[in-house]
């Protein structure tokens, strides 16, 4: 049997020299074995980087979902302050017109009191 780890061809090999992986499956001395410890170990690891992966999708769709929520706000509140200021418009363009109604109203003439009573 031929050992990855060594130049030399040997029928034992040699323990924890080399660790490749092949099409997903883990070869740890060359052959296709593991010791329960790195078994143990290996299975850690994994689940460490499943979560470590579900923590970063989760991280990345939260922050999509706090920007998409930000602009939303952002333009809502630009709405509302383009209402608001119509409003401050509008509001000043009704007072121009108030007093100018008053002002016209004042320099109208009293109309004059007829005396109707032979009218009747």
């Amino acid at each position: 049997m031929l050992n990855v780890c060594s130049l030399t061809a040997r029928a034992t090999p040699l323990p924890h020299c080399c660790a490749c992986s092949v099409d997903g499956l883990s070869f740890i001395n060359g052959i296709g074995m593991m010791t329960a410890q790195e078994r143990k170990d290996f299975r850690r690891v994994q689940a460490s980087r499943e979560t470590w992966k579900k923590r970063a999708v989760r991280r990345g769709e939260d922050r999509r979902r706090f920007r998409e929520r930000r602009n939303e706000v952002d333009r809502s509140r630009q709405g509302w302050r383009d209402r608001a200021l119509a409003a401050e418009h509008r509001v000043a363009q009704l007072e121009v017109e108030n007093h100018q109604l008053q002002n016209a109203l004042t320099r109208a003439p009293e109309p004059s009191t007829l005396d109707n009573t032979h009218f009747f």
